[in-house]
């Protein structure tokens, strides 16, 4: 019983992940196309709102960060509190422009068979960076990753 209830919550929690990552980066391909098109319009007028998503998360990382590395090596915390909010801000601002230009442009979008050639690319960048998130250790050991590695090494 408590092994399918575990089993339940993990595909559930799975899901989630899954379906949330998928559109985040779904509406940030399309943010990428409406940016190659021309078609931001009134992106400077959002940008206050990509500016602080992208403060909230470095907040949120540097607390988390602080709680879970090493305290020998602060500067681990702000270090992977700026990827996170880098990351951030590229993914708000490229979705956030992609949702604008689907809701003015849904013929060119939605409706379009393009939409789903960005849904799979969004389903195959989910499993990408899940499988790259699980051993991204292993690939910096082995130098596939240098940066990674020397930054590890430290």
């Amino acid at each position: 019983m408590r092994r399918r209830r575990r089993n339940r919550e993990f595909l559930a929690r799975a899901a989630a992940v899954v379906v949330g990552s998928t559109m985040v980066l779904t509406a940030s391909f399309v943010g990428v196309l409406a940016l190659v098109t021309g078609r931001t319009v009134g992106a400077v007028d959002r940008l206050p709102f990509y500016v602080l998503a992208m403060a909230v998360a470095f907040v949120i990382a540097v607390m988390v960060t602080e709680e879970t590395v090493d305290a020998v090596r602060p500067e681990r915390a702000i270090a992977s509190a700026v990827g996170v909010a880098v990351v951030t801000f590229v993914f708000v601002s490229l979705g956030g422009e992609g949702i604008a230009y689907a809701v003015r442009n849904p013929g060119r979008v939605v409706i379009s068979q393009l939409f789903f050639y960005f849904l799979a690319a969004g389903l195959i960048g989910t499993g990408l960076g899940y499988w790259g998130l699980r051993h991204w250790r292993e690939l910096a050991r082995r130098r596939v990753i240098p940066s990674v590695a020397q930054g590890c090494q430290t």
